[in-house]
């Protein structure tokens, strides 16, 4: 069982959740049981489009079992859904806390996504 976090850096299990999925700097990949975890480069964060859906299939051929994240896109929603991994919406705090809030299924489900397209990007 793996699950994925975006992250806004990389301080292992300091590192703070953020708020993106798609353009995300760094993912953590974690089994919620034993803490081991791994933490990667999101590839498609500085995509010039299409962010989400590449995000989406990164965890897809990662073969996660579950995403937390803040706002997840409808692209990127459809092919989560598509694979069959569930997406929950943090509580606020630490990983730790997220991790047993996971664990004692007290974390709302993202049943639709929850974000506009390109709700991620920024405009320069």
């Amino acid at each position: 069982m793996q699950i994925a976090i975006p992250l806004s850096d990389n301080n292992g299990l300091e590192s703070t959740l953020s708020p993106i999925f798609g353009r995300c700097p760094f993912f953590m990949f974690i089994n919620p049981e034993s803490k081991e975890f791994t933490i990667e480069e999101n590839p498609a964060q500085n995509a010039s489009g299409g962010a989400g859906i590449q995000a989406s299939q990164f965890m897809v051929n990662k073969e996660v079992t579950a995403i937390i994240s803040g706002s997840i896109g409808p692209k990127a929603y459809d092919v989560l859904s598509t694979a069959g991994i569930p997406a929950f919406k943090p509580q606020g705090g630490s990983i730790e806390k997220t991790l047993t809030a996971y664990k004692d299924k007290q974390l709302e489900s993202l049943f639709e996504p929850n974000k506009d397209a390109h709700a991620g990007m920024s405009i320069s």
